[in-house]
């Protein structure tokens, strides 16, 4: 029996994982996958899915020997939103004695999430350096011929925000303890901003926002569940509190980062599906129309120096150790807006497609921009010497919208590509 529920949670998965890779799923989809792990609510505030898919094989004859990564933070607190204010509401139902058993358990969660934000907003929760340890543990173990039999050297810089430094210093820690022969360098300061983090321009988050203000509008949750749930007496608690619909949104905001800090999904099961997924769908389309490459807006996006600086480094690095193999591995940490930005521009399946407002509503923004997301590109060579590249989301084999074939393609082609980009 066992045997048979492991070879259909596989058969689930891969099917999942598949279909995953879609710019767009359905809202029946959408609702299925957060059915799944209501941690994808959060959509950006997902705590890492390593997810693995199967690969095509390398063509023969051609061996991996230098790895340029681009990856966000990993798992970090939330923003001092309104904070006080949920935790007033909560304050008042305690002392007034309307909280259930399970209103009084979120009132306890919420302040020691509280507690533990500690007034610091963004900073690398424990979780956040886990999963950066863990990817760099996959990277060497699946590709630790790059590591020992090349020069040994990996190169790692960093955006100057700290959550960014301590996952750099995660990441490289554990390829050290691994193996501590590796020579990394590791480099900060406002010059790597230029290439390590994008914003979308003002122009085009004021106009951005009347679509998703728009659609948020659109939905006016069911409080009255909710309020079943934490309340003893729904009327007794109104009373108290108001309508609720402040405590349902303040409940929200803690609820989608609480995986950040290891605590299991009681918050987000105190709210209705419907809920959670109207939340993750503003979530995604306030990501795509602000960072990607939408129909909207994509233009002014894709145009923004730091995404074309990043492009342009992916490039010159990797000629660089094609000329003289003098690195093993170029690692940069930096933010979501500009892992989004950057996958778009050169055409990462599931991220640079163009896609309208409407259907970025139902983009699967959760499996390309979590914690921890991001992007790798796996370079190899044969012994007549042509480069053939290979990328990755999210530790996921993917193709490029932006070129025939794949998921190898010849380094030339895709040098051509992006260079192109770069003229226009």
């Amino acid at each position: 029996m066992k045997k048979l529920s492991l070879l259909l949670t596989l058969a689930v998965l891969a099917v999942f994982s598949a279909s995953a890779q879609s710019a767009v799923e359905t809202t029946e989809a959408q609702a299925a996958y957060i059915h799944a792990n209501r941690y994808r609510t959060g959509v950006n505030t997902n705590p890492y899915e390593y997810i693995p898919i199967a690969e095509t094989p390398v063509p023969k004859g051609y061996k991996p020997f230098y790895i340029s990564h681009y990856g966000r933070h990993g798992s970090r607190s939330d923003w001092d939103g309104d904070y006080s204010e949920v935790i007033a509401l909560y304050t008042k139902a305690h002392e007034a004695g309307v909280l259930s058993e399970a209103g009084e358990k979120a009132f306890a969660t919420i302040c020691e999430i509280y507690a533990k934000h500690n007034g610091m907003n963004g900073r690398l929760t424990a979780r956040g350096a886990r999963e950066h340890r863990a990817i760099a543990r996959r990277m060497y173990e699946k590709y630790r011929k790059v590591f020992t039999k090349g020069p040994r050297q990996v190169r790692a810089v960093s955006s100057t925000v700290p959550r960014c430094i301590v996952s750099m210093a995660a990441f490289t820690g554990e390829l050290l303890s691994l193996d501590p022969r590796l020579g990394v360098s590791w480099d900060t300061g406002e010059r790597f901003m230029d290439y390590c983090s994008s914003n979308d321009p003002k122009d085009v988050k004021k106009e951005a926002y009347v679509l998703i203000d728009k659609h948020a509008d659109s939905f006016d949750g069911d409080t009255l569940s909710f309020q079943k749930r934490i309340f003893k007496d729904v009327e007794a608690g109104r009373a108290v509190v108001g309508s609720g619909r402040a405590l349902l949104d303040g409940t929200l905001e803690f609820a989608a980062i609480s995986g950040a800090f290891d605590y299991d999904t009681f918050l987000l099961d105190l709210l209705d599906e419907d809920v959670l997924l109207h939340y993750a769908q503003n979530i995604s389309l306030n990501l795509f129309l602000r960072q990607c490459n939408s129909a909207e807006f994509g233009d002014r996006r894709m145009a923004v120096p730091e995404v074309l600086n990043l492009v342009n480094d992916f490039v010159v690095k990797a000629d660089e150790v094609i000329k003289t193999g003098d690195y093993a591995a170029d690692l940069r940490f930096g933010h979501d807006y500009q892992l989004l930005a950057f996958c778009s521009r050169i055409g990462i399946k599931g991220i640079g497609e163009r896609l309208t407002a409407d259907e970025a509503v139902n983009w699967p923004g959760y499996f390309f921009s979590p914690f921890a997301g991001n992007v790798q590109a796996v370079f190899y060579r044969d012994k007549d010497g042509e480069i053939l590249v290979k990328f990755f989301i999210n530790e996921r084999e993917t193709s490029l919208i932006t070129l025939p074939g794949g998921p190898y393609y010849r380094w030339e082609d895709v040098k051509e590509v992006f260079t192109n980009y770069l003229n226009k």
